[in-house]
């Protein structure tokens, strides 16, 4: 399938069946699944979908069979039709693996990407939890990271884990293999 492509997120309480129910009406619109990243958030389940579909599909029409299909179930969904969308694999130049260790507190995620974002570091994902154990909760944030290769990474490593210190977190960088990430 070619030429035109949707963007399709979707957000309700986790149950079993939500990626089935949804699947089933994409295969009835004939639309192929190009990328996916699907996850359970507090409670909540949560996929962003990239889809091609047919030339005699209306994304509207997708969107509003979707709807009615999962009213049972109280997805909310949204979508885009995407105007330029090259499905290619990603390469990684420079990965790294970016973990941040704390208390729990907000401004964490700002901080650590402003400051990532003024080095000119693309993040690729980015997961965050909080342990389940104890009173005082460990935040625990996982970054795949792009970083350029001419990024001075010793000196980039160095002011971060100054930013850590002020934030009272613990960081580490490490470089990853492609596969990896």
């Amino acid at each position: 399938m070619a030429g035109r492509y949707i963007s399709l997120t979707a957000i309700g309480k986790d149950k079993p069946g939500l990626v089935s129910a949804i699947a089933k009406v994409l295969y009835e619109y004939k639309c192929n699944i190009e990328v996916s990243t699907m996850t359970v958030l507090h409670g909540q389940f949560a996929m962003i979908l990239i889809l091609s579909f047919p030339a005699g599909v209306n994304p509207r029409n997708l969107y509003l069979k979707l709807l009615k299909s999962s009213q049972p179930t109280g997805m909310s969904f949204s979508y885009c039709e995407l105007v330029s969308y090259a499905p290619k694999k990603k390469k990684f130049l420079n990965p790294y693996i970016i973990s941040v260790y704390g208390a729990d507190k907000p401004g964490i995620v700002f901080k650590i990407s402003d400051f990532l974002a003024g080095e000119k570091i693309n993040i690729t994902d980015v997961q965050t939890k909080l342990s389940k154990s104890g009173k005082n909760k460990t935040y625990i944030m996982i970054i795949e990271a792009d970083i350029p290769k001419k990024t001075a990474v010793t000196k980039m490593k160095r002011e971060l884990l100054a930013l850590a210190a002020s934030l009272d977190v613990i960081v580490s960088v490490n470089q990853a293999e492609a596969a990896d990430i």
